[in-house]
């Protein structure tokens, strides 16, 4: 234990991101790992990362379109599909960070790598669930007559600055975790109560909420996962260009979570092994 607080201890950000690209392979295979511990044991394997949201579509526009009929959109449940994909990888990631150290100290305090590899891998194979359905999703929407134009294009500008938000994220909750337990337990509710906080279920559109919820969207627009599901919505569900404003909040997010992130995560390193 004392051998790896002494390499890790005074080791700074440049270097570790270097020691990091030379343990690539690590990365890859603790993202393989977790990618067949997920689906292991199970028939349907990988089509559950479709399939999974298709259920969940189901359920939601059954209750708030017919049941409740909350929400007034055409193709209801595309817009509910174009927003459950990316939840799922924005909700995965956060509750599998906040296990991705204290569930592993024995390789924390007992052998010496880039324990931050630990974490990237949670959010690496969620991404990979996160793309495997999305050609699928394409096919479906297009199949269905939903418009897709020509602002696709900044669909893989959207996936990536999402993953580096993620893994700016997931960095700062796995370290925080190891000092502070119960955030494995408030990070589970607080995905729950975001949730309904995020425009995954609806679109931030006046005309197609309830009489009085209208008033709540300045309120929603606070929430920074509501401007990625905003352009997921804006570039899969209505076919255009997302607002110029928004886009820059997503990227300019995206660049702040992963520096502030790993900057986070680097003057906590060196407590790891003591604390985990």
């Amino acid at each position: 234990m004392a051998l790896v607080h002494i390499v890790g201890a005074h080791v700074g950000g440049g270097e570790r991101l270097r020691e990091l690209a030379r343990y690539r392979e690590l990365v890859a295979n603790l993202t393989a790992r977790d990618l067949k511990l997920k689906y292991k044991g199970s028939v349907l394997g990988v089509a559950w990362s479709l399939l999974n949201p298709v259920l969940m579509m189901a359920i939601y526009t059954a209750v708030f379109s017919v049941f409740l009929r909350a929400v007034r959109v055409p193709n209801y449940w595309a817009l509910i599909l174009t927003g459950i994909l990316p939840w799922t990888f924005f909700a995965s990631s956060v509750n599998g960070a906040a296990t991705s150290f204290v569930r592993n100290p024995n390789l924390i305090s007992k052998v010496y790598f880039p324990v931050e590899a630990l974490t990237l891998s949670v959010v690496l194979a969620n991404f990979v669930n996160l793309l495997i359905p999305m050609p699928i999703l394409l096919g479906i929407l297009l199949v269905a007559g939903v418009h897709l134009g020509p602002s696709l294009i900044l669909l893989p500008v959207v996936l990536l600055a999402n993953l580096a938000l993620m893994a700016g994220l997931a960095l700062a909750i796995a370290a925080i975790t190891v000092h502070f337990r119960d955030l494995e337990h408030l990070a589970l509710i607080g995905v729950q109560a975001l949730f309904y906080l995020t425009p995954v279920l609806y679109p931030l559109d006046p005309a197609a909420l309830p009489a009085g919820a209208a008033r709540f969207i300045p309120f929603v627009r606070l929430n920074p996962m509501s401007w990625y599901l905003e352009t997921y919505h804006t570039i899969l569900f209505y076919g255009r260009w997302p607002d110029p404003l928004t886009m820059g909040l997503v990227l300019g997010s995206a660049l702040l979570a992963l520096t502030g992130g790993y900057a986070f995560f680097v003057r906590l390193r060196s407590h790891l092994p003591e604390a985990v």
